[in-house]
């Protein structure tokens, strides 16, 4: 069984997701995570929700500012190599807000999925499972992870990334969003190795240039636990990224291609749906939190704000601006 003093710690990178943080964070919460989270340049209120959620001690979080020419993830991956949370976790994982874990072993916690699959590897490796927009046109606000509920097959070239929970995660140089690399050890196929989630070593990892950051497609695996990627949301919510750099690589990916590639929902997965209960109970907690629900609120009208400029409307016009305002005040 695992060790009840095992720590496991989610890290993400993000700027101006405050509607979506109480979901994300009582979402590993729930799993058993501890929480770091790193932003920038936000415009939104989700520092002061952050803010709200460390008082609470549920979570740690910082700010930071990209130099000039740099990725705000690779900032932001360096600054979290130097915060305590990460020098004193077992084990990391580095992924987004728009990405939740779902595992099919053990008792929907990580520690419980450990005890299945067991410890004898460098760390795990989560293959993408991309979610289309399932019919959404525009942002409403909810629950991501069942406001969407469509995806197309499994072993689609989409899929093939992965997000790479890692054991001791000093012993590694630097770290990127998939698989972190500059191992100080030496990569072999017995405790030195990464494996996916059923358990079989990433080869590719001994024989070709590091970071690893994907598969083939004949790898690509969900039978035991599936990184779920919500990255399109509703169109809405797409066409507002269109012509932004990305944050991992500042080049311009949220093309039309893109988006296409990716907004396919023939077939329905209500796999995050397994664990309602222990999330509804989680989530119900973090909205008593001080604070959290009014920030909260407004975070959801930030978001429709940002929405109505990029269409060139006034927020004022549009109900759910006025909506999440509404309940942001009867939240006190």
């Amino acid at each position: 069984m695992s060790d009840r003093s095992e720590r496991f710690l989610v890290f993400a990178g993000m700027r101006d997701e405050g509607a979506f943080l109480v979901e994300w964070i009582s979402w590993y919460r729930m799993m058993g995570f501890e929480i770091l989270i790193g932003v920038n340049d936000c415009t939104d209120r989700s520092p002061a929700l952050l803010e709200a959620f460390a008082q609470a001690g549920w979570i740690e979080w910082f700010e930071h500012k990209p130099p000039h020419g740099t990725p705000p993830k690779q900032s932001a991956h360096r600054h979290a190599q130097r915060h305590p949370a990460t020098a004193r976790t077992d084990w990391l994982l580095i992924c987004d807000v728009d990405e939740f874990l779902v595992l099919h072993r053990g008792d929907g916690t990580i520690g419980s999925y450990l005890d299945d699959l067991g410890r004898d590897h460098l760390g795990v490796a989560f293959h993408w499972r991309c979610f289309g927009t399932g019919g959404w046109k525009r942002y409403q606000p909810g629950l991501v992870h069942r406001q969407f509920r469509r995806r197309g097959p499994s072993r689609r070239p989409v899929n093939v990334m992965v997000k790479t929970m890692f054991r001791t995660p000093q012993r590694f140089g630097r770290w990127s969003d998939h698989m972190p690399w500059e191992f100080e050890g030496e990569w072999d196929r017995a405790r030195n190795r990464i494996v996916d989630s059923e358990g079989r070593t990433i080869e590719a990892l001994l024989t070709e240039p590091h970071p690893v950051r994907f598969t083939d497609v004949e790898q690509i695996t969900h039978s035991c636990a599936q990184m779920n990627h919500y990255v399109l949301r509703s169109v809405e919510q797409y066409d507002m990224k269109r012509g932004t750099p990305s944050a991992t690589a500042a080049k311009d990916r949220y093309t039309q291609t893109f988006f296409e590639r990716r907004d396919r929902n023939g077939r329905r997965d209500l796999a995050a749906l397994a664990h309602a209960e222990a999330f509804d109970r989680v989530h119900a907690e973090a909205l008593a939190l001080p604070g959290v629900a009014r920030l909260h609120h407004l975070c959801c009208a930030d978001l429709v704000a940002r929405l109505c400029a990029h269409q060139g409307r006034s927020p004022s016009a549009d109900p759910r601006w006025r909506a999440a305002i509404e309940a942001a005040e009867a939240a006190g």
